[in-house]
């Protein structure tokens, strides 16, 4: 299975890994805080 960073790759835009990083970052943080707006609201 292909990985998004090896799609981006293949489309011409050059090593994206730094961004991969930062992209799986920014996901860490909304599902924490998602999951903070969830237990407040019970």
């Amino acid at each position: 299975m292909r990985t998004a960073a090896a799609a981006f790759e293949d489309l011409g835009y050059g090593d994206v890994s730094e961004f991969m990083q930062l992209l799986e970052e920014v996901r860490t943080l909304l599902e924490a805080y998602s999951r903070s707006i969830l237990d407040s609201a019970s």
